[in-house]
């Protein structure tokens, strides 16, 4: 379902039960915003600096299109049982235009004290930080991680989950488990028909707070469709020539695909520490399996807050899976099955300033040194020849909310 009808869709229904509501004088609404005015640059023009999802980046001449965004979010409430959020967010996406996204748009009833049931469009809950990743003012960094936040880099989906939440020691615990669907535009400057689908999806997350610490951990499993112009060329030029057994195995067609994570964060006085680490697995050689983690600590000084992340990514190389032989009319083919089937990995360091310049205004500057491997790591639009030097990105946001 396109965006606009999910949208059209909710908002009728909210419509209806706000009539209804009304009459009952339990009807009420809260509007909140949030937004990031950013600019991104790195020292070299051999890759591209993008966040997930994006086809348009940053290079030496840097770009304000990278971490800027202005989102809304409108809360209605009809009775004490029944409400809806619709979250819409205009930010880069594939085909390079900030326009407006339907993130979050569905109805939640609760159906007693300690449990709801959600539908619409939902937010995936696969990150520590999926419920406000994109409200720059909630979260420590400039960006959320890459390494780890660009492994899965599906934010929301089609369906319902249900939520029980209920007190567990000195702490509280809430267990989720959702099913539903995904579809998602890929960014290409060459072609705007990429597309990748989930379909069969469910997952299940516990999410448990107690003081100063807050932890989350779960996974989710999608059989996965992944379509492209450029990948479907290849694979069927491969059957062709009798390597049907190799293109099944690389094709990500209905692919079972999982996705698992977990990760802590513990705020209290002067200290922020949190971390996550994840894993995605696939049955398709082509998505193949890669992992990703990171750690940041921060310390604050009043308003003023130096934090340092150390991040790491590693995709599995499956080039030894491609049993096309290099040569002839075979040479494009193999290349071409190399260089999707090739590892990749990236660490990177990076030290940062977190200044609360009001109370719902932050300035951030960060600066991160990347060290991929020659086949860019994160990076995108990888200049032939790249060596996997190290690559330093520098960027500036003002964050706030309203």
């Amino acid at each position: 379902m396109s965006p606009k009808k999910i949208l059209a869709a909710t908002l009728a229904l909210s419509l209806a039960a706000a009539s209804a509501a009304h009459a009952e004088d339990g009807f009420n609404y809260r509007f909140s915003g949030f937004g990031t005015v950013g600019y991104a640059a790195t020292d070299t023009d051999d890759v591209l600096f993008t966040n997930p999802g994006q086809l348009k980046g940053a290079r030496q001449n840097g770009s304000g299109l990278v971490d800027s965004r202005l989102g809304g979010q409108l809360d209605l409430s009809f009775t004490p049982a029944l409400s809806a959020t619709v979250q819409a967010i205009a930010m880069q996406n594939a085909e390079g235009k900030s326009m407006p996204q339907v993130q979050w748009a569905f109805l939640r009833y609760k159906v007693s004290d300690s449990v709801a049931v959600r539908l619409g469009r939902l937010s995936l809950p696969a990150y520590l930080v999926s419920d406000y990743r994109y409200v720059g003012y909630a979260n420590p960094w400039v960006r959320a991680p890459l390494e780890v936040y660009n492994l899965a880099s599906l934010d929301s989906y089609e369906g319902a989950d249900v939520v029980w939440s209920h007190g567990v020691g000195d702490g509280f615990l809430s267990a989720q488990v959702l099913a539903g669907h995904v579809s998602s535009p890929m960014p290409y400057d060459s072609e705007h028909t990429s597309r990748v689908k989930s379909n069969q999806l469910t997952g299940a997350y516990l999410t448990y707070e107690i003081g100063s610490l807050r932890v989350r951990g779960g996974l989710s499993t999608s059989k996965v469709t992944y379509l492209s112009e450029g990948t479907n060329a290849l694979f069927d030029g491969l059957r062709q020539a009798g390597f049907g057994q190799t293109a099944d195995a690389f094709e990500p067609d209905n692919a079972r695909t999982t996705f698992s994570s977990v990760g802590a964060t513990w705020d209290a006085d002067n200290i922020l520490l949190t971390g996550e680490y994840a894993q995605l697995r696939s049955g398709s050689k082509m998505i193949g399996r890669a992992t990703g983690w990171y750690g940041t600590f921060g310390y604050r000084l009043g308003k003023w807050m130096p934090y340092f992340t150390y991040a790491g990514y590693d995709r599995d190389d499956q080039r030894a899976r491609n049993d096309v032989p290099p040569y002839g009319p075979l040479i494009p083919l193999s290349m071409g099955l190399d260089q999707l089937a090739a590892g990749n990995s990236q660490h990177t360091a990076s030290l940062g300033l977190k200044v609360d310049l009001r109370s719902n205004v932050a300035f951030k500057a960060q600066v991160d040194h990347v060290r991929p491997s020659r086949h860019g790591g994160t990076f995108s639009a990888v200049a032939p020849g790249f060596d996997g030097s190290a690559v330093n990105v520098y960027s500036a946001v003002v964050d706030f909310v309203f």
